[in-house]
């Protein structure tokens, strides 16, 4: 993509906007760049990209007086609803996403994996089998380095593993990656997408540029619900399941992992993951390295040596004989009730957060076989104690500290105090890693 001298405008500069702006201003564009916002963060953000040549406009809600622009870029956090975006796009100047303006850059083949929950999980895992198989292989997108930033890396790779949001797909118009992941699809950002249909379709514009040269590798049971909604890829396929099925390349059963023509696989217990939704990650892992030709031994020595990102299931603390366990990424219902099941003992669970449009009653029958006690934080904490409290006990402490000293209180020797929200943390953090810090903080505190 030639963008000398063009005049492209950026909106949303958090670290992808900053990233997208940055690249085409080194490609010699004219780049302008704006945000609705005006927080410390972006003066500082301000500071280095004017540096770079470009224009930065904080506080922006309204097109740039008398300019014209050759292309947009939006960054994935801003929702393509919004009245700036529909007064651009209206004028007709093409709208591309951050996703889309690095894959036009990039120079080596990509995996793009997308699903709701497992992600970053699954991309490190893909990541790491690459690279103990010989491949100069990193790991971008949604995972922390934005592909418009690592696709300037992509010349001396050999692969590219991506982690893409529906956000990020609904602004593609060429990306294509050579081996698709389709992982599972359960209801999340009911906040922007009116139902489950309408964030499934943005998921399966994943598959929308893929040939029959492609691969993609697909949850059997996404696959079949996104084909109810005529929607498939046309790429070669290679299918995992979580019950052992006929149509399925790997399945599991409990913590063992199967494959096709081969028996078992792989143990779960031979790794540091828990629960059957980690089983689920690690079959999407081994198929995509089956579709490569990668070597079985060494692509399971990766899998064994893996070590989950913080947040995720990570044991803080044990206290009394009781484990202190840190979810913090569990942002959904699924995520939280995938939680629940990887242990066998009593939960104390901390639940709430910002409100996502989830109907958290559906959870109720996983609560009475599970959880012993439910401490509920943030702007959730009403509406989840008025929906749980005929099922299990409720407390509503309000606050993540509160919630940490009640269930202490309330736990004996082999139960499991868990922070998994089920909610965004726009509440009361500014993410779910600082909700999470939060979280260690005062487990540790405790005496």
């Amino acid at each position: 993509m030639n963008v000398q001298g063009k005049s492209v405008l950026v909106i949303g500069l958090g670290s992808s906007g900053q990233a997208a702006a940055s690249l085409l201003a080194g490609r010699g564009a004219r780049v302008t760049g704006v945000d609705e916002n005006e927080n410390e963060d972006l003066m500082k953000a301000r500071g280095r990209l004017k540096k770079k040549g470009i224009e930065i406009l904080l506080g922006c809600k309204k097109l740039p007086a008398k300019r014209r622009f050759d292309l947009v870029v939006l960054s994935p956090g801003v929702d393509p609803a919004r009245p700036l975006v529909m007064e651009v796009s209206g004028s007709g100047v093409p709208v591309i996403g951050e996703l889309e303006a690095g894959f036009l850059f990039c120079r080596c083949p990509l995996v793009a994996l997308t699903g709701t929950n497992g992600k970053t999980t699954t991309t490190e895992l893909i990541d790491s089998i690459f690279r103990m198989n010989g491949k100069r292989s990193m790991a971008a997108g949604n995972i922390g380095m934005p592909l418009t930033e690592a696709c300037l890396k992509s010349g001396g790779m050999d692969v590219l593993v991506v982690e893409v949001s529906s956000f990020q797909l609904e602004t593609i118009r060429t990306f294509r990656p050579n081996v698709s992941l389709m992982m599972n699809i359960t209801p999340d950002h009911f906040d922007r997408y009116p139902n489950l249909e309408a964030y499934a379709r943005a998921k399966a514009r994943l598959w929308e540029n893929q040939t029959a040269e492609d691969w993609a590798v697909v949850n059997l049971d996404s696959e079949k619900f996104l084909a109810g909604l005529g929607l498939q890829t046309r790429a070669r396929r290679m299918r995992y399941a979580l019950a052992p099925s006929n149509e399925a390349d790997f399945w599991c059963e409990g913590s063992l992992v199967f494959e096709r023509g081969f028996g078992q696989v792989f143990d779960l217990k031979e790794s540091r993951l828990r629960g059957q939704h980690n089983a689920e990650n690690v079959m999407a892992a081994l198929a995509v390295a089956k579709t490569q030709g990668l070597d079985a031994r060494r692509t399971l020595d990766a899998i064994r040596h893996y070590r989950p990102q913080p947040h995720r299931l990570e044991t803080v603390r044990v206290r009394g004989g009781v484990e202190y366990v840190n979810d913090s990424k569990a942002t959904n219902i699924d995520a939280m009730e995938k939680a629940l099941t990887a242990f066998d003992r009593p939960i104390l669970l901390i639940a709430g957060g910002k409100d996502k449009g989830f109907d958290f009653s559906t959870v109720t029958p996983r609560l009475r076989s599970h959880v012993k006690v439910c401490l509920l934080i943030g702007e959730m904490a009403e509406r989840m104690n008025h929906l749980w409290k005929d099922h299990v006990e409720c407390a509503v402490a309000g606050t993540l500290e509160q919630a940490v000293r009640l269930a202490a209180e309330k736990a004996v020797s082999g139960d499991i105090v868990m922070l998994s929200p089920g909610c965004s943390s726009y509440d009361q953090f500014k993410n779910y890693e600082h909700r999470g810090q939060a979280f260690r903080d005062a487990v540790n505190k405790l005496k």
